[in-house]
Protein backbone atom coordinates (compact mmCIF):
# COMPACT_ATOMS: atom_id res chain seq x y z
CA UNK A 1 0.00 0.00 0.00
CA UNK A 2 1.50 3.13 -0.98
CA UNK A 3 1.04 6.54 1.41
CA UNK A 4 1.06 10.02 -0.26
CA UNK A 5 2.25 12.07 2.57
CA UNK A 6 3.57 10.74 6.15
CA UNK A 7 0.87 12.02 7.90
CA UNK A 8 -1.92 10.02 5.72
CA UNK A 9 0.23 6.89 6.80
CA UNK A 10 -0.02 7.76 10.45
CA UNK A 11 -3.43 8.25 10.32
CA UNK A 12 -3.79 4.86 8.50
CA UNK A 13 -2.01 3.42 11.33
CA UNK A 14 -4.06 4.69 13.66
CA UNK A 15 -7.41 3.72 12.17
CA UNK A 16 -5.83 0.27 11.79
CA UNK A 17 -5.49 -0.48 15.25
CA UNK A 18 -9.16 0.75 16.06
CA UNK A 19 -11.16 -1.14 13.52
CA UNK A 20 -11.61 -4.58 14.28
CA UNK A 21 -13.02 -3.70 17.90
CA UNK A 22 -14.81 -0.96 16.77
CA UNK A 23 -16.66 -2.75 13.52
CA UNK A 24 -16.26 -6.60 15.24
CA UNK A 25 -20.16 -7.08 14.64
CA UNK A 26 -19.88 -5.66 10.90
CA UNK A 27 -18.16 -7.51 7.94
CA UNK A 28 -14.71 -5.17 6.79
CA UNK A 29 -11.69 -5.29 4.82
CA UNK A 30 -8.85 -3.85 4.20
CA UNK A 31 -9.09 -1.74 0.90
CA UNK A 32 -6.46 -1.92 -1.63
CA UNK A 33 -5.70 1.73 -0.77
CA UNK A 34 -5.43 3.87 2.43
CA UNK A 35 -9.08 2.93 4.03
CA UNK A 36 -11.51 0.01 5.33
CA UNK A 37 -14.68 -1.40 3.63
CA UNK A 38 -17.68 -2.15 5.89
CA UNK A 39 -20.69 -4.19 4.77
CA UNK A 40 -24.34 -3.93 6.31
CA UNK A 41 -27.72 -4.64 5.24
CA UNK A 42 -27.25 -3.32 1.35
CA UNK A 43 -25.27 -0.73 1.97
CA UNK A 44 -21.49 -0.65 1.17
CA UNK A 45 -19.22 2.27 2.79
CA UNK A 46 -15.46 2.41 2.26
CA UNK A 47 -13.93 4.66 5.12
CA UNK A 48 -10.53 5.83 3.15
CA UNK A 49 -7.58 7.93 4.33
CA UNK A 50 -7.11 10.88 2.11
CA UNK A 51 -3.94 13.27 1.85
CA UNK A 52 -5.02 16.94 3.11
CA UNK A 53 -1.92 18.78 2.96
CA UNK A 54 1.44 17.73 4.39
CA UNK A 55 0.60 18.11 8.07
CA UNK A 56 -2.32 16.15 8.43
CA UNK A 57 -5.33 13.81 6.59
CA UNK A 58 -8.56 13.40 6.11
CA UNK A 59 -10.54 10.10 6.44
CA UNK A 60 -13.92 10.32 4.62
CA UNK A 61 -16.76 8.07 5.16
CA UNK A 62 -18.43 7.38 1.43
CA UNK A 63 -21.41 5.30 0.02
CA UNK A 64 -22.12 4.59 -3.33
CA UNK A 65 -26.29 4.51 -2.41
CA UNK A 66 -27.45 4.03 -5.85
CA UNK A 67 -25.97 3.62 -9.06
CA UNK A 68 -27.56 3.92 -12.69
CA UNK A 69 -30.62 6.07 -12.16
CA UNK A 70 -31.74 9.13 -13.84
CA UNK A 71 -31.36 12.38 -12.77
CA UNK A 72 -34.41 14.48 -12.06
CA UNK A 73 -35.18 17.47 -10.52
CA UNK A 74 -37.46 15.79 -7.82
CA UNK A 75 -34.65 13.56 -7.06
CA UNK A 76 -32.29 16.69 -6.67
CA UNK A 77 -35.06 18.19 -4.79
CA UNK A 78 -35.45 14.97 -2.38
CA UNK A 79 -31.53 14.97 -1.45
CA UNK A 80 -31.69 18.27 -0.84
CA UNK A 81 -34.19 18.33 1.21
CA UNK A 82 -33.13 15.55 3.21
CA UNK A 83 -29.70 16.94 3.39
CA UNK A 84 -31.24 19.75 5.88
CA UNK A 85 -32.62 17.12 8.32
CA UNK A 86 -29.49 15.24 8.56
CA UNK A 87 -27.20 15.08 11.29
CA UNK A 88 -24.00 13.49 9.86
CA UNK A 89 -22.81 13.24 6.30
CA UNK A 90 -24.63 14.89 3.21
CA UNK A 91 -25.46 13.27 -0.39
CA UNK A 92 -24.24 14.67 -3.69
CA UNK A 93 -24.15 13.27 -7.11
CA UNK A 94 -20.52 11.88 -8.72
CA UNK A 95 -19.80 12.62 -12.53
CA UNK A 96 -21.82 9.30 -13.55
CA UNK A 97 -24.80 10.61 -11.73
CA UNK A 98 -24.31 7.94 -9.21
CA UNK A 99 -25.60 9.15 -5.46
CA UNK A 100 -23.27 9.45 -2.72
CA UNK A 101 -24.07 9.72 0.83
CA UNK A 102 -20.55 11.00 2.71
CA UNK A 103 -19.09 12.52 6.09
CA UNK A 104 -15.54 13.91 6.51
CA UNK A 105 -13.21 14.27 9.95
CA UNK A 106 -9.75 15.63 10.03
CA UNK A 107 -7.36 12.84 10.48
CA UNK A 108 -5.25 14.18 13.42
CA UNK A 109 -8.13 14.61 15.75
CA UNK A 110 -10.20 11.48 14.74
CA UNK A 111 -11.00 9.61 18.06
CA UNK A 112 -12.13 5.75 17.80
CA UNK A 113 -15.68 7.16 18.73
CA UNK A 114 -15.77 9.88 16.19
CA UNK A 115 -15.09 7.04 13.80
CA UNK A 116 -17.60 4.48 14.60
CA UNK A 117 -20.30 7.30 14.68
CA UNK A 118 -19.37 8.78 11.37
CA UNK A 119 -19.58 5.11 9.97
CA UNK A 120 -22.25 3.65 11.30
CA UNK A 121 -24.15 7.10 10.47
CA UNK A 122 -22.86 6.81 6.95
CA UNK A 123 -23.87 3.11 6.83
CA UNK A 124 -27.33 3.53 8.51
CA UNK A 125 -27.94 6.25 5.85
CA UNK A 126 -26.83 4.44 2.57
CA UNK A 127 -28.94 1.15 4.25
CA UNK A 128 -32.04 2.86 4.59
CA UNK A 129 -31.94 5.15 1.66
CA UNK A 130 -31.21 2.91 -1.01
CA UNK A 131 -34.52 1.25 -0.74
CA UNK A 132 -36.04 4.21 -0.94
CA UNK A 133 -34.45 6.43 -3.93
CA UNK A 134 -34.54 2.95 -5.91
CA UNK A 135 -38.22 2.82 -5.03
CA UNK A 136 -39.37 6.18 -5.95
CA UNK A 137 -36.91 6.89 -8.98
CA UNK A 138 -35.03 3.09 -9.74
CA UNK A 139 -31.46 2.52 -9.63
CA UNK A 140 -29.75 -0.06 -8.25
CA UNK A 141 -28.27 -0.01 -4.90
CA UNK A 142 -24.81 -1.50 -3.95
CA UNK A 143 -26.05 -4.78 -3.21
CA UNK A 144 -27.49 -5.27 -6.44
CA UNK A 145 -24.28 -3.98 -8.54
CA UNK A 146 -22.00 -6.16 -10.22
CA UNK A 147 -18.38 -6.10 -8.86
CA UNK A 148 -15.74 -3.78 -10.44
Amino acid sequence: MEFQTQAQEECYKKLDSWIEELFSDIPWEKLDVPGFGLFMGSAWVEIRILPWNEEDSVVNVRSTVVTGIQQTPELQNFLLRENAELRFGAFSVDEAGNILFEHTIVGSTCDPKELETSAIAVLEAADEYDDRIVGLWGGKRALDREPD
